[in-house]
């Protein structure tokens, strides 16, 4: 079986790659933004499964920066999609696509993206559901490594773990043939400052109105599908 993996050098993608044999170009050896070059690539390689991992993920930052966002995360999912040609393909998306109000979202409720990367990555599932034999993920996780900021929030409450504790299972779901359409897959609900703490125990407290991006407050996702899907897995065995 032949995997290709888009963003290898990401959080989650560099996780991925020691799990698995894969070809994982790096941006330079395969621009997603440039369709061509996703043709290319596809057809040189020839993959049974596209794993979809590259994507513009500053939240912050793509506020002011709209226009690399929609390149990368609507334009590149485009472009990834119709060079798979048939091929498996997964998308990973985001628990953002969700505004917050409630929490505990299942893969039956109405997303509502309230900032400007949520948004394209709402339109990436999108683009991704008009093709068959795709799978869309939506997930949440930090990069591993120390908690790279001095604050965390104690009002935004999440699904997210750290990437290397997401990876197994997004394997997992990518190999599965038959799964197809959305799932979601996460941790627990937590506090994003108590996940800072598994990593930085003196990390400071904040709020989310103390930033200028509006962010979702409850995000965290219900994976009741994906935990009975894996129960009747481990029991076929």
């Amino acid at each position: 079986m032949k995997i290709l993996l888009t963003g290898g050098s990401g959080a989650l993608g560099s996780n991925i790659k020691k799990m698995i044999d894969c070809f994982a170009p790096s941006s330079d050896e395969l621009d997603i933004t440039d369709e061509k070059r996703c043709l290319d690539v596809v057809n040189e390689s020839g993959p049974d499964i596209i794993i979809h991992c590259a994507a513009y993920t500053d939240v912050a930052k793509a506020e002011a920066d709209r226009d690399r966002c929609w390149v990368v995360n609507v334009v590149g999912t485009q472009n990834m999609v119709r060079a798979a040609n048939g091929a498996r393909f997964i998308y990973i998306s985001t628990h953002y696509v969700f505004d917050g109000e409630r929490g505990n979202y299942t893969e039956e409720d109405t997303p509502k993206p309230i900032n400007y990367y949520s948004l394209t990555k709402l339109i990436g599932e999108a683009i991704v559901n008009q093709y068959p034999n795709t799978l869309i993920i939506r997930t949440g996780f930090k990069k591993d490594g120390e908690w790279e900021y001095p604050k965390a929030f104690i009002d935004q409450w999440t699904c997210a773990d750290y990437a290397s504790e997401r990876a197994p299972d997004i394997v997992k779901a990518s190999i599965m043939k038959d799964l197809t359409g959305i799932i979601h897959i996460s941790g627990s609900k937590k506090s994003i400052y108590e996940l800072a703490r598994r990593r930085a125990p003196t990390v400071g407290q904040m709020s989310i109105k103390d930033v200028a991006v509006k962010l979702p407050g409850k995000i965290y996702l219900n994976s009741d599908k994906w935990t009975k899907l894996l129960k009747s897995k481990s029991a076929e065995k």
